[in-house]
């Protein structure tokens, strides 16, 4: 009786803090497509242009991308409820250093800060699933993660729009400043490190040797999924997350708000999208006919986007929907990733395979607010540039572009896997890997 009694206790106690650790990467997706929403309103309070806009927003990916590698090897140092109080503590700093600054450079300092707290919500969640619940348990918990971080981009859109509207975007983000404060706080208090605690070390940290990572990038197979990452996840940073709302608010007519709302539509594509195509990779045992169908989903709604003013607002709608599900392929490349290294260099592989995908994100967010910069011809209205559909178009086409190599990769490049464990190189053990690194 007493066994089963903390048994049940325990599990609780896992589900109650996986919650909680999760808001911290729902809050994740939020902050990161905050900018989008008020784009008009900062380059109207800090006077620049979709260039230096670009800059500002992607300077969260620039800290999220160099901490990939580094923050599991502090992770399994520290554990989760020191690095996530920490962590949540930082980007509460940040948020409202951005909410008061008048300054662009410590406007992009505060959003660098944000992306290095940030940097730990994914992985922290994950190993405290790991702490607290079976293996079994693990995969489902990850897909239900990362549907909750589209839930945070939708909070991110319309309701916050709304926010802004009402409050002003400096006011918005004091506010949510001052509330992720309080989660630092409740991290701290309620966030414990799981069962499994007690005097373990773990191998993750010793995957972050030189000699490891050099093995792993003499690996063709490790290129070609990074790069899929890498191109997967360019619709998530351009249109989800920054250059989507102003787009189709100029296209359409439509305010920040209604603009907002269309824009949840990719959300939903890359929430859905992500635990049916990996149920359908599971189930088919295929790897490479899921991404291709994927990337040919992403080319179609990218061009659909691209001509949305000749268009129906319906069809962009639908379009926005299929480039959220092409955008799933990135989590099918953890699943291509598992395949390809041995067992003992996953850790490491995955780190190297997010960051590949956050670093691509970036590079063409500001990619396209510098296509935006270069084809604008100084029309200013109530203070911010203005520039047309035209320019948006020219500068869109990044979109149709990552498709396409996408495409090309998966069927030329990247090896069937059949989903199993075939590293096409002869495996290697930990303990002889150890002594010859």
């Amino acid at each position: 009786m007493v066994q089963t009694t903390r048994y049940w206790l325990t599990h609780y106690s896992g589900v109650f803090i996986c919650c909680l650790a999760s808001l911290f990467y729902v809050y994740d997706y939020f902050i990161q497509v905050a900018p989008g929403v008020m784009t008009h309103q900062l380059m109207q309070s800090f006077a620049i242009g979709a260039g230096k806009l670009s800059i500002l927003s992607a300077s969260f990916y620039y800290s999220y991308t160099l901490m990939q590698i580094p923050a599991g090897a502090l992770l399994d140092r520290l554990g989760a409820r020191v690095l996530m109080t920490l962590a949540v503590l930082a980007s509460a700093i940040g948020v409202t250093l951005f909410g008061v600054t008048y300054s662009f450079f410590i406007s992009c300092f505060a959003r660098f800060i944000i992306g290095l707290g940030s940097s730990f919500a994914f992985i922290s969640t994950l190993f405290l699933i790991s702490r607290w619940f079976s293996h079994r348990y693990f995969a489902i918990s990850a897909g239900l993660l990362q549907m909750g971080g589209c839930i945070g981009s939708l909070f991110g859109l319309a309701p916050l729009a709304f926010l802004v509207n009402y409050l002003g975007w400096r006011r918005s983000m004091i506010l949510v400043g001052l509330i992720t404060f309080c989660f630092s706080l409740l991290f701290w208090v309620f966030i414990r490190d799981g069962v499994q605690e007690s005097g373990e070390k773990s191998k993750f940290s010793a995957g972050y040797n030189s000699s490891r990572f050099n093995f792993l990038l003499k690996k063709p197979q490790v290129w070609w999924v990074c790069l899929l990452g890498l191109v997967s996840w360019v619709p998530v940073t351009t249109v989800g997350a920054l250059w989507g709302l102003p787009y189709f608010m100029r296209v359409y007519g439509l305010s920040n708000i209604e603009s907002g709302k269309l824009c949840s539509l990719f959300w939903f594509g890359l929430g859905i999208g992500s635990p049916v195509v990996g149920w359908f990779s599971s189930y088919f045992f295929n790897r490479r006919i899921p991404a291709g169908i994927c990337f040919f989903l992403g080319l179609l709604g990218s061009i659909l986007i691209i001509i949305a003013s000749s268009i129906p607002l319906w069809v962009s709608a639908i379009s926005l929907f299929l480039l959220g599900i092409s955008s799933s392929v990135q989590s099918l490349s953890f699943g291509l990733i598992k395949d390809v290294v041995p067992p003992n260099l996953f850790g490491l592989a995955s780190g190297i395979n997010n960051m590949a995908a956050i670093l691509g994100g970036a590079f063409s967010q500001s990619l396209i607010g510098y296509l935006l910069q270069m084809s604008w011809d100084g029309l200013r209205i109530n203070g911010a540039p203005f520039y047309f559909i035209q320019d948006y178009q020219l500068a869109l086409l990044v979109l149709p572009v990552s498709s396409v190599v996408g495409l090309l990769v998966t069927a030329f490049k990247v090896k069937e896997t059949c989903c199993e464990m075939n590293y096409f190189e002869i495996p290697i053990s930990e303990d002889n890997f150890l002594n010859k690194g």
